[in-house]
């Protein structure tokens, strides 16, 4: 496919980029709130900081302990689940990698990435409604079994009936919203892309949460895919040509390609909205947990018992966005645009680049820039060793609510207690 004959394709996505700057400070300050109301509910190992806990097993060791500990039947209802959600992603891998590429007709591959467009969007953007009409919600951690895994659960504050019509209207005005962003798309604006790559990476950013999540552990991981996609790369490169057919088979290849139907630019446009984010999205885990990191220092723990009993209390979720210092987020926010910036020269300046910024390729100049630049700040401030331990535990281990006692074990990070000491050495000296 030539880039000269997808005019509509050549519009640079600086706009899309630069936006994504503001989205991802008002994503961490969505997620801070998020994480000020789960660190304060009673289950949270955060919530009774001790020196002397013992360090919580690595997440193999303790899931192969849990998976002993199960019945038979319990196994196979496990990995029964499994199959199926693996069938399921691998039949959607299938239609959008083998089916899609084969429909002859563009229309009807206009209307159903179309469809696909419209049900992700009215999602990103009904989330990011809630900035201009906030709706109470409250937080807490929900067990269904006694045996099952923890869980969090964010519900409706206060009358949940009007909270579900507010909910319903909010749906269907952002159902409009994204079909007459589609239709203007489809007539040849592409003014309010940079509003639909804000909205998808708000809803990204400010919903991304797993059970732990540790600085060290997120740059270590990114760090080592990245190392290992291109030499992964060339090697099932170097397989697949090794075991192509002859000149005849791969001329028939490329005649097939060539013959390949593709969907309009007006959908291609908005489909490289996605590609544009994505190289900045990754970084933005760490500028956000950067965030919540400088709000931990400004802030004391709060201390309420660990006690099974809380799953009938959930904490409000504030809506209300709390001032502190924070230097070190805003030098990751300026790392961010200073890799668009580098990105967007290489694009200018090197012809053969020109599809760098609409690529997921990015992301081998964002990740270092941001994480670099993010360290540093941590390092002029003189807060690199509590920044690069530090970490969360958003949902506890079983245990911690089926324990109780002084002979239960606590489910306490070993970095988060150097984090805690830090941090109480500081306040003492002050």
């Amino acid at each position: 496919m030539d880039i000269d004959e997808h005019p509509m394709l050549q519009l640079h996505p600086i706009l899309v980029q630069l936006a994504t700057i503001p989205a991802i400070a008002i994503a961490s300050y969505k997620a801070l709130n998020v994480w000020r109301a789960v660190s304060a509910l009673p289950l949270n190992p955060h919530s009774t900081p001790t020196v002397d806990a013992q360090p919580t097993p690595s997440v193999v060791s303790e899931g192969l302990k849990q998976w002993r500990s199960l019945t038979a039947t319990k196994k196979a209802k496990q990995i029964a689940a499994g199959i199926i959600t693996f069938s399921v992603f691998m039949s959607i891998h299938f239609f959008l990698v083998y089916v899609l590429p084969r429909i002859s007709s563009q229309s009807v591959l206009d209307t159903i990435w179309s469809i696909m467009m419209l049900v992700m969007f009215t999602g990103t953007i009904r989330y990011t409604s809630d900035l201009a009409l906030p709706t109470l919600r409250s937080v807490r951690y929900h067990q269904p079994k006694p045996d099952s895994n923890i869980q969090i659960a964010i519900a409706f504050e206060g009358d949940k009936k009007t909270a579900w019509k507010k909910e319903i209207v909010r749906q269907l005005l952002s159902l409009l919203v994204t079909a007459g962003i589609l239709y203007s798309t489809w007539a040849g604006y592409t003014l309010f892309h940079p509003f639909l790559a804000a909205s998808y990476v708000i809803c990204t950013i400010g919903t991304t949460r797993f059970q732990r999540m540790s600085i060290r552990r997120i740059v270590q991981f990114v760090s080592a895919y990245l190392a290992f996609v291109p030499v992964g790369g060339l090697v099932i490169g170097v397989v697949i040509n090794s075991f192509s057919g002859n000149s005849s088979d791969q001329k028939e290849n490329g005649d097939k390609k060539d013959s390949m139907t593709f969907a309009s630019d007006w959908v291609l446009s908005l489909m490289l909205i996605f590609g544009e984010v994505f190289g900045i999205m990754i970084p933005a885990i760490i500028t956000a947990m950067t965030l919540r990191f400088e709000y931990s220092l400004a802030h004391e723990p709060i201390e309420r018992p660990t006690d099974a009993s809380s799953e009938a209390a959930p904490i409000q979720i504030p809506n209300e966005y709390p001032s502190f210092p924070n230097p070190i987020f805003l030098s990751s926010l300026f790392s961010l645009f200073t890799s668009i910036v580098i990105i967007e020269m290489i694009s200018y300046v090197v012809p053969n680049f020109e599809w760098l910024s609409i690529t997921p390729l990015t992301v081998f100049i964002t990740v270092p820039v941001v994480f670099g630049g993010t360290a540093l700040g941590a390092v002029w401030f003189g807060k690199f060793n509590q920044w690069w331990r530090y970490n969360e535990v958003w949902i506890p281990a079983k245990k911690a609510s089926n324990t109780s006692g002084d002979d239960g074990p606590k489910d306490v990070d070993e970095a988060q207690v150097a984090l805690l000491g830090d941090q109480a050495q500081e306040k003492d000296m002050a």
